[in-house]
């Protein structure tokens, strides 16, 4: 039973993140889909994915195409897909189809993040209002 209420507080934790001390209204935030929520305080299988292939990987609409279709792979075999991108400053756990497109028309303008960089990145934005950057391997390891 304990272990039972450990993952559920781990769980609560993950989909109530706590902000840092920050004088900016978004600093600490994490932006959690309410598919991804929905599937993670079930319990069910999520799947992470980069965003960096969206953008940096393939050519607009072959991009755009691609990751709509392996999001429908994910879904048909009983899981949730949960792309990872920073937007406006803010990680993002899970896309929703209008932030998937503006990533695919923009592609490589927008900035890759390595997981060295998202610390960085996140700060930037709160200090000087830059905006939408990609996942480049790894955060997910830390869901």
């Amino acid at each position: 039973m304990e272990s039972a209420n450990a993952r559920l507080s781990n769980i609560h934790n993950h989909l109530n993140p706590q902000p840092c001390s920050s004088n900016h209204s978004k600093g600490g935030s994490i932006k959690i889909s309410p598919e991804v929520s929905d599937a993670l305080s079930r319990g069910a299988a999520v799947v992470a994915l980069e965003s960096t292939i969206i953008c940096h990987g393939m050519p607009y609409p072959q991009n755009l195409e691609t990751a709509k279709e392996i999001e429908g792979i994910i879904r048909q075999n009983g899981a949730v897909p949960a792309t990872i991108a920073i937007l406006d400053g803010i990680p993002h756990i899970g896309l929703q189809i209008e932030e998937l497109e503006w990533l695919a028309k923009f592609g490589a303008q927008v900035r890759k993040t390595a997981r060295r960089d998202i610390a960085s990145v996140v700060s930037d934005h709160i200090l000087f209002g830059f905006h939408h950057h990609t996942y480049l391997h790894g955060f997910t390891s830390s869901i």
